[in-house]
């Protein structure tokens, strides 16, 4: 009875298993040509361009070695990339490329890997070399390694977004720019071979990569990256383009490309964004938003104009004489105290709508549901409102349409070209008299234009920075000389307001001692005993600070334009769905954050409508040599490596 029973149920079993095969052939048989499509799962693989196929290219070599590890893919990873790290201390340069090869063919379709080993490449290990030449070869290995990456994800935005970052960030704004923006115009792996030699710019061919990135989001999306920050940068990669060109003497090519650069950041104002909260925002819409909220408020208000015009009226009896004076001084006339005033008696005479609506319902109860009505209006148009400002401060919209508009204006050329032509008397002719007579002509020039464009002196912004450097170029010409800058130097504000490095602290003072004005002595300094204890650096922090290979000035430019991820904390699981695994210990090395492209790191703040970089604009800043700044959020950083 017994023996029966077992083969009664290894029958059954068997019968199991036959019937599961027909099933299992409809989900899982893979297609054959273009008349066998395969089963249910291939055709849904192929209709969300889920396959390999879809993805990028296919590599019998990375599909025979995860084959090769039986399952066993994560701990291979793991080991590999716990090799690249201790070649990367060992600086045994050979070994880490092979081992990176290796972990390509592991995990070719995992982003965030593409991304980190060409940053350790490009940034980390190219710095250990002397030579420029041997620099950019690493920057050059890097961005390649990139590009292999993107033939393995093809169309992916997030790679086509960072090949611009790469291409643009790191040439051009490396304190070896010049030696590397030279180098990459003669180098034919990023250029066809009828591409003009003018047209051969790092920023130029970084913003064609931006370009197929924005392409690829259309069917793709952006992922959880800052869609400020990933629309914008096409834009600025034209504005990083006329200025480079400037600095380099071409003004001739430098007007028509800070007009095109004006004509798509127009463009990028008008383009639709989503908000996280799945608001549909245009930049350029603030000031029609603006009119629509103060007309909506006027509609409220003649619901009853019997209640709430006398109810406004009240308000403006309750105002102290103060606050009346304060009110009828012009902005820039106000002293301190008289700001505050002025900012109470204006909320006191703009009553909050829910309280006019409030009013309404109380005095005129049938008029209750249209106040309510009109009320959920207008906090409608002022919360688009308010997160359209956000955006427009995080992406600092208004600074860079306003530094495309002047940058073609006749005095700014002619300042740009004058003190380019100083720093050419000194550098080629060395003779400093002439130096002298083109800062003096161009700062005067630069004078004009801060007199034309006064929101360009706002502190906020960089325009005073770069005026900074003509300065201390000009600073540097008198000393050859023997002279000082002379008392009726128009650019003294700039100085004060802009000389963050104090190189001009004691020509300032004497100045305005000179002009008889009010100097602010310098605190006595503190003795070494009196100093505090968490002053003195760690270090672990000093020795970091000596590994810089870059100077603070370039990564602080770098750092502005550094790219930004939307905020909300990444699910590593959404990256790693294919089945890619990140191992630990790169996750536990990878995980510093620097700065902030940047042009001050330009993410996107935690609503969202939080501005990161209130007035300082998102680019011209160099990130720091530590980790790549645009997946701080979700995205291990890589390690720097020990100089």
């Amino acid at each position: 009875m017994t023996e029966r029973t077992n083969l009664y149920r290894k029958l059954a079993y068997a019968v199991a298993m036959a019937v599961l095969l027909f099933p299992l052939s409809i989900l899982g048989s893979p297609s054959t040509g273009v008349k066998d499509s395969g089963g249910l799962l291939a055709d849904f693989r192929e209709d969300n361009r889920l396959a390999q196929a879809n993805l990028g290219e296919i590599d019998p070599a990375s599909e025979t070695i995860k084959l090769a590890t039986l399952g066993l893919r994560g701990v291979a990873v793991n080991a590999l990339w716990q090799q690249a790290n201790e070649y990367k201390k060992k600086e045994d340069w050979g070994n880490l490329t092979a081992t990176l090869e290796q972990l390509s063919k592991l995990q070719p379709n995992f982003i965030t890997f593409w991304k980190y080993q060409a940053w350790n490449l490009t940034y980390n290990v190219s710095v250990e070399f002397d030579d420029y030449r041997d620099r950019y070869y690493y920057v050059r290995r890097g961005i390649n390694f990139l590009k292999e990456g993107e033939t393995y994800n093809r169309d992916n935005p997030q790679i086509l977004w960072e090949l611009g970052w790469f291409i643009g960030q790191k040439i051009g704004r490396a304190d070896e720019r010049e030696q590397y923006r030279r180098l990459f115009r003669t180098d034919e792996t990023y250029h066809p071979e009828d591409r003009p030699l003018e047209e051969r710019d790092n920023w130029l061919v970084s913003k064609e990569w931006y370009l197929k990135g924005e392409r690829a989001a259309e069917t793709r999306g952006i992922g959880r990256k800052s869609p400020i920050v990933f629309y914008s940068s096409s834009a600025k990669s034209q504005m990083n383009y006329a200025e480079a060109i400037e600095e380099e003497g071409r003004f001739d090519r430098g007007l028509p490309a800070w007009r095109v650069a004006g004509e798509e950041w127009d463009d990028f104002g008008n383009l639709p964004i989503e908000h996280s909260t799945g608001t549909i925002l245009k930049l350029n819409d603030e000031p029609y938003l603006e009119q629509e909220v103060e007309e909506a408020r006027e509609e409220l208000l003649d619901i009853a104009p019997e209640v709430t015009r006398p109810y406004l009226e009240s308000l403006s009896e309750k105002l102290t004489p103060q606050q009346r004076e304060a009110l009828a001084t012009p902005m820039i006339q106000r002293r301190p105290d008289q700001l505050e005033l002025a900012s109470q008696a204006q909320r006191l005479l703009a009553p909050p709508e829910s309280e006019l609506a409030d009013l309404i319902a109380k005095e005129r109860p049938e008029l209750r549901g249209a106040a309510m009505r009109q009320l959920e209006k207008i906090n409608t148009l002022t919360d688009r409102l308010r997160k359209t400002k956000n955006y427009k401060t995080t992406a600092n919209f208004d600074y860079w349409g306003l530094r495309c508009e002047f940058e073609q204006s006749p005095d700014a050329v002619a300042a740009r070209r004058l003190c380019h032509q100083g720093k050419m008397a000194m550098i080629q002719d060395a003779d400093p008299v002439a130096a002298k007579d083109y800062y003096v002509q161009g700062l005067a020039k630069w004078h004009d234009v801060l007199e034309a464009y006064p929101a360009l002196k706002d502190t906020d912004g960089t325009t005073g920075d770069d005026v900074m450097e003509f300065i201390k170029e000009y600073g540097e010409v008198l000393e050859k000389i023997d002279e000082e800058i002379p008392d009726d130097f128009p650019l003294w504000y700039i100085i004060e307001d802009f000389d963050t490095d104090y190189d001009f602290q004691e020509e300032l003072i004497e100045h305005k001692r000179r002009m008889g004005e009010q100097v602010d002595e310098p605190g006595v300094e503190a003795t070494e005993d009196d100093a505090p204890a968490d002053d003195a650096p760690a270090d672990d922090e000093a020795a970091a600070d000596a590994a810089q290979p870059e100077n603070r000035d370039s990564a602080a430019e770098e750092a502005s334009e550094a790219p930004a991820e939307e905020p909300t904390a990444d699910d590593p699981s959404d990256e790693q769905a294919s089945g890619e695994a990140e191992p630990a210990d790169a996750s536990e090395e990878m995980t510093s954050e620097p700065e902030a492209e940047g042009e001050s790191a330009a993410a996107a703040p935690a609503d969202e409508d939080a501005s990161s970089t209130d007035g300082a604009p998102a680019d011209d800043a160099e990130p720091s040599e530590e980790a790549p700044a645009q997946d701080a959020a979700d995205e291990p950083a890589p390690q720097a490596s020990a100089a």
